[in-house]
């Protein structure tokens, strides 16, 4: 099997690279090779910049065929265009990596299925959707097979572990040194978590799959917890402290830091559960094998071996929001009795 990957070394496509190559496949990766390489040796590699459309359609035109394209980094409606220019009739089966946010996040079925209509409200979401539609719609006019692969949050080496605030090292660090941690509202939201090779090796086993074809699938953790509790587990995963919890309303943290906030605003601040039996059911070799807290450990490890460091303005912001909050509630609840 003759493999393709355009990206090739983040996060999920490392995954895929493992997973693809206990299957024995022929694997190119096609980036700008400004990230770091963690796929091993072995692997044909291509440069160049696939927003440079005519360049990447003519490498690509040279290249080909391919027996499975794995488009990881396509991301909006003109990108997905210039893949069908560069692979429509030259490779036999196109596998799209989109995203859960194309359902948009108000949930009304839960877990939401393939089936669930897509409403996206993020530029994000858009975008994917659109770019879903034009790869569906080549796939029913017989132009190129296709594959519709929808992760939701995927964590691992190469990446970082995240809270419902922020992205970075802060969260770890702040676990680790047993100072408070905000989660907003009531700590009750709900979400999934799933390891990036894991989700790897979903996408790997749909290439040359015959069931997978003209498929959407949602490649999504088995575990469903609240927020309160993923921060309880990270912490016992790293060997932290019992977490201090501190709970604060999500309109009171968008208000004071908007910007900063802004991934709650547009995703965290939602559940964020989906099925994937789906994709269980026509990919068996898609197994959510790695413990969630085996999968912190490693990605703990990588990030401290590459010195990913807590960002000293969001530590300030987390200490400032708590002392204010501590603040209000005690001058609240005083106000409250001495009326009572």
């Amino acid at each position: 099997m003759n493999v393709l990957i355009i990206g090739g070394t983040g996060l999920i496509s490392t995954g895929i690279v493992q997973a693809l190559r206990e299957r024995g496949a022929t694997i190119t990766v096609f980036n700008r090779s400004q990230t770091d390489d963690r796929i091993g040796p072995g692997i044909r590699r291509l440069s160049g910049d696939r927003k440079d459309f005519p360049a990447f359609e003519n490498t690509m035109t040279a290249a080909a065929p391919w027996d499975v394209v794995i488009d990881m980094i396509c991301f909006r409606p003109d990108e997905a265009e210039s893949d069908l220019r560069a692979f429509a009739g030259r490779c036999g089966q196109f596998i799209f990596c989109s995203t859960v946010c194309t359902y948009g996040n108000t949930q009304t079925v839960v877990p939401t299925l393939e089936t669930t209509s897509q409403a996206p409200h993020s530029r994000y979401g858009r975008d994917k959707l659109a770019c879903e539609q034009l790869f569906l719609r080549a796939h029913a006019n017989q132009k190129m097979a296709v594959t519709i692969i929808r992760p939701s949050h995927t964590y691992g080496p190469g990446g970082g572990i995240i809270n419902n605030l922020n992205t970075d090292a802060t969260f770890l660090e702040r676990l680790r040194r047993g100072r408070p941690i905000v989660v907003s509202g009531d700590g009750h939201g709900l979400w999934q978590s799933a390891y990036s090779d894991d989700v790897g090796r979903g996408f790997a086993y749909a290439a040359a799959n015959p069931r997978c074809l003209g498929q959407a699938y949602n490649a999504v953790a088995d575990e469903v917890v609240t927020w309160d509790q993923y921060v309880q587990r990270t912490a016992a995963a790293l060997g932290a402290p019992a977490p201090w919890l501190v709970h604060l309303p999500t309109d009171f943290l968008l208000a004071v830091a908007p910007q900063r906030y802004a991934g709650l605003a547009e995703i965290f601040r939602f559940h964020g559960v989906y099925s994937n039996a789906k994709l269980k059911r026509d990919v068996p070799e898609f197994r959510l094998t790695t413990p969630y807290e085996e999968g912190v450990r490693r990605t703990a490890a990588w990030m401290d071996q590459h010195g990913r460091s807590p960002a000293p303005e969001e530590n300030a912001l987390e200490d400032r929001l708590v002392a204010a909050w501590d603040k209000f509630t005690a001058e609240s609840v005083k106000a409250f009795v001495s009326k009572s």
